[in-house]
């Protein structure tokens, strides 16, 4: 697992989210005040929200001139 502060250095947003995603849960499941779980789970869930919107790796390597090719190949 990568550190939180190396994903947020390396400038890489999934990795950072993903590390803020998992030191959430880290936070939530150690978590003794309600209002705080709370307010952790629902940021926990904002970024599981931006992580699913973020482009899929293996549609970044694929060219848009490929992708178009494999939508109309699909009709």
């Amino acid at each position: 697992m990568t550190s939180l502060i190396d994903a947020a250095k390396s400038g890489d947003k999934r990795a950072t989210l993903i590390a803020l995603r998992d030191k959430l849960a880290e936070t939530i499941q150690n978590c003794d005040s309600g209002r705080d779980m709370a307010s952790n789970s629902k940021r926990l869930m904002e970024v599981m929200a931006e992580i699913e919107a973020l482009p899929d790796d293996t549609q970044k390597k694929v060219s848009k001139h490929d992708r178009l090719k494999r939508k109309n190949e699909n009709r």
